[in-house]
């Protein structure tokens, strides 16, 4: 998700565990457009200008400090000039360690939060700056939605020649559908060029289920878009052809990254996850929240509204990754399931499947419906065989029937828990990042293992001399805690071994390197 965070002026950084996907910075973040084809900036005055006029800089998160962008949105192109105007961007820009099933709903702002709309290159001394009220809706369950509410009203904005967009009221648009996508990035962009741009590109696959670090999201495209880097997300995307939006820019598959994890989303199906080219760029669709807008704002009760109004069963659980047999035995699921915010949930019913192949808003699979205790209940069957990610889907309701208006309401949106069951040892090998300090026999050598994500993520190393050092004897390793050893030129050669981890414990065959 392309947001971004800025500190002391620098030009984007992250702390925070997200993803470099969602690109606000850190190390994990890295890959701003330097190097690849970046977008062009947008002239204020061109026709792009004026299409993507509404949209700027929002600055948010929780020390207002993340760089987003949003745009001016309502439901018709004319809403009452004195109603106070709201923007639309993404979930994550709200706050990135929002939980997999959590929802924010009519929450006040921190008063640090801005919105600078028409936000180009070449019109800096009409750059106007409004504070952001109100945190209207906000979630990273099945989307990366978030709807804010500004000080000023729509008729404000209209004397800056400021007006709403719509919102298109379908889903993603199919493969092969041109898009222009506006965005303002700030990784790898220098610190005067931190303006909208425009990409052009198309779909590349539509409807997909996505997942990427604790989330999972469904109904998204896929889409070639080019030079989005962190300060993106939430960048407006619409056809070539129509001026409504059709979505949001929300994460991209980071070059350099390995297999699926923060900064590498995959796609759910049947048959195990599916990693992505490099540089592909996820779009939120934003149908769901159009189905919320009317005249007098957003509302989440309002008759059709498919957002999800956050009063479903609570569900911790660990997000494991696990291989299917370990030491304690066959592989489990660790739910906890709780009663919601609904206070209706006095039974909870459960089904599984692989992501991205299972309908937790099916009734079909479900079991029998449970009692809801006070200490609510354990969901700790056994998981799967075969490699893949799997979904808990929980349906909270009032009785055992699984039956009638209560559960059919729960069933909209279901509450999940996952797990990935990865047996396959890691893709590549460990390889040594090696510094050398000073000169002949009184040289040193800083040594560590080069870690590969999302493929190569702990190791167990031991080092001795070359002679005496069999890296096949599996004694003497112990577990790397990342920091460097320093081994003496004086004392050689030395053999330095290590093994190579990946999150579910798959090892890597031993490899030893001689260091003269």
């Amino acid at each position: 998700m392309p947001g971004a965070r800025l500190r002391a002026g620098l030009a984007a950084c992250v702390g925070g565990a997200v993803a470099a996907g969602l690109l606000w910075a850190a190390p994990v973040y890295a890959a701003g457009p330097a190097g690849r084809q970046a977008a062009p900036l947008i002239d204020a005055g061109s026709g792009a200008g004026h299409k993507f006029r509404s949209s700027g800089r929002l600055l948010a998160g929780p020390d207002g400090g993340t760089a987003c962008t949003a745009t001016v949105v309502a439901a018709s192109a004319e809403p009452a000039p004195a109603q106070k105007a709201l923007v639309l961007t993404n979930g994550h820009c709200v706050r990135d360690t929002l939980g997999t099933n959590e929802v924010v709903a009519d929450q006040p702002a921190p008063e640090r939060w801005s919105f600078t709309p028409a936000f180009f290159h070449d019109n800096t001394a009409e750059h106007k700056t409004f504070g952001v009220e109100r945190v209207e809706y906000a979630t990273m369950k099945d989307t990366d939605v978030a709807v804010l509410r500004l000080s000023v009203t729509y008729g404000d904005l209209a004397q800056l020649d400021v007006t709403p967009r719509t919102l298109s009221p379908t889903g993603t648009p199919a493969p092969g559908t041109r898009l222009e996508a506006a965005h303002a990035p700030l990784i790898g962009v220098p610190e005067d060029e931190r303006f909208l741009r425009l990409s052009s590109c198309q779909v590349t696959g539509s409807d997909v289920s996505v997942h990427e670090y604790t989330w999972l999201w469904k109904g998204f495209a896929r889409t070639d878009c080019r030079g989005i880097s962190g300060g993106s997300s939430g960048g407006p995307v619409t056809t070539a052809t129509d001026n409504r939006l059709v979505g949001m820019i929300n994460t991209v598959a980071t070059p350099g990254y390995l297999g699926c994890g923060l900064g590498r989303p995959c796609e759910g199906s049947a048959h195990g996850l599916v990693v992505p080219a490099d540089d592909s760029v996820y779009v939120t669709p934003v149908d769901a929240v159009a189905s919320c807008l009317d005249e007098t704002g957003l509302r989440l009760h309002r008759n059709g509204c498919r957002l999800d109004p956050g009063i479903q069963v609570s569900v911790q659980f660990s997000g494991t990754e696990t291989q299917s047999h370990t030491p304690e035995g066959p592989a489990r699921w660790d739910a906890h399931i709780t009663a919601g915010g609904g206070g209706h949930q006095a039974y909870v019913a459960f089904k599984t499947g692989p992501f991205g192949a299972t309908d937790c808003t099916n009734p079909q699979g479900y079991g029998r419906p449970q009692r809801l205790g006070k200490g609510g209940a354990d969901y700790a069957r056994l998981l799967p065989t075969q490699d893949n990610l799997y979904v808990l889907c929980a349906a909270g309701g009032p009785d055992a029937t699984f039956q009638g208006a209560g559960w059919t309401a729960s069933l909209t949106h279901p509450s999940y828990a996952y797990a990935r069951i990865d047996n396959t040892p890691p893709t590549v090998e460990p390889s040594l990042d090696i510094q050398k300090f000073g000169e002949g026999s009184g040289a040193d050598y800083r040594v560590r293992p080069v870690f590969e994500l999302w493929e190569l993520t702990s190791f167990e190393i031991k080092y001795g001399p070359a002679a005496t050092t069999d890296c096949a004897d599996p004694s003497g390793y112990h577990p790397y805690r990342r920091v460097p050893v320093t081994l003496s030129a004086s004392e050689g050669p030395w053999t330095y071994c290590a093994v190579g981890y990946d999150n579910a414990g798959n090892q890597t065959r031993p490899k030893a390197f001689r260091i003269e």
